[in-house]
């Protein structure tokens, strides 16, 4: 996050009022000020709009393009946190049986999540009334 978006909060100018006057989105402009994500295509002639409009409007720009200090960095990727990871291991399910009335009513002589009852893609398809020769 930039230093600008404080000073425009504490200057009480939208965001959107900024975009339109420096001739931007306010997509693009909420980038630039969340995440220091400037556009491909000129970045430098918008950072000089940009300045020259908050001149204008009497604002320092001297640290206006800083980041802040203690704010969050962006996290790539390839990052992860262990605390997740431990989350993902306790939200797997242990293995459900069913009971035997259930398995009578439906005709399931065999449990149809076991590993060794499915041997490929073909046994996801198999009914009794296939098997039946």
């Amino acid at each position: 996050m930039l230093v600008l978006k404080q000073q425009l909060k504490e200057a009480r100018i939208p965001q959107a009022v900024v975009a339109r006057a420096v001739d931007v989105s306010e997509a693009t402009l909420a980038q630039i000020v969340n995440h220091n994500a400037w556009p491909r295509t000129r970045p430098g002639e918008v950072r000089r709009r940009l300045a020259s409009w908050l001149e204008s409007q009497g604002i320092d720009t001297t640290k206006s393009f800083d980041a802040v200090q203690g704010a969050a960095t962006p996290r790539t990727a390839g990052t992860t946190d262990k605390t997740s990871l431990s989350e993902e291991e306790n939200m797997l399910l242990k293995k459900q049986v069913l009971f035997p009335a259930t398995k009578k009513a439906f005709g399931l002589f065999r449990d149809p999540f076991a590993d060794e009852a499915m041997q490929g893609s073909d046994d996801v398809f198999t009914t009794p009334d296939i098997r039946y020769v």
